[in-house]
């Protein structure tokens, strides 16, 4: 039972399929792609140098291989290598180098454009910078008069109430000083009529001596 069974793996393993493998057309060279292994069979195409072939089946003169997953043809099995070939190779390094070079440019490009942000940048917080400082200024002269404006009202309200003051007791001067004329008046109208009555006294006391 175990020798039928170890039998049968054997025949399942060998049956099995091998990998595809892959190979490379030699370099300097167009390698002609035919319908069969033989030069009496009809060019399919031509396979650059360098060009990437899976192996069908080897051959010692031919090797059936598939092109791109799908042609399917024979090429001379002396134009097979297995590395990429160093024009293959160059290429990649090339198309690599390229790659580089325009990612270089885009980031020159880039960078040029941020440089031009920076500056832009740069200026307006310049600008803003300039204005905050005439902003403060302007601040700043605005207390400085709004607080003489608030000390101006101060010394004006306290001198309108001196002044308020002041009224008030001119107002009571003026009174006692019209109360005093008064008082002067009357005295000086006593005085007179005093003197009146002693002259008229005096004179009628005259007169009676004659």
């Amino acid at each position: 039972m175990k020798i039928k069974a170890l039998i049968t793996a054997c025949l399942l393993f060998s049956a099995a399929p091998a990998a595809a493998q892959t190979l490379y057309i030699t370099d300097r060279i167009n390698a002609t792609f035919r319908g069969g292994p033989g030069t009496e069979y009809s060019i399919l195409r031509g396979l650059p140098s360098g060009t990437a072939v899976e192996v069908v089946e080897d051959g010692e003169k031919w090797t059936r291989v598939t092109v791109d997953g799908e042609a399917e043809g024979w090429v001379l099995t002396q134009w097979l290598v297995p590395t990429p070939t160093k024009g293959v190779l160059l290429d990649k390094l090339q198309a690599k180098h390229d790659r580089v070079l325009k990612s270089r440019t885009e980031l020159k490009g880039q960078l040029a454009e941020l440089k031009k942000e920076n500056n832009e940048l740069k200026k307006n917080l310049t600008d803003t910078e300039k204005r905050a400082t005439e902003s403060g200024q302007a601040y700043q002269e605005l207390k400085k008069k709004s607080g003489n404006f608030l000390q101006l009202e101060e010394d004006y309200k306290e001198t309108k109430n001196q002044l308020a003051n002041l009224s008030k007791k001119a107002d009571i001067l003026n009174d006692r000083l019209a109360k005093k004329n008064m008082i002067w008046f009357l005295a000086g109208a006593g005085v007179l009529l005093v003197g009146f009555i002693i002259g008229s006294s005096s004179r009628k006391k005259r007169s009676s001596y004659y």
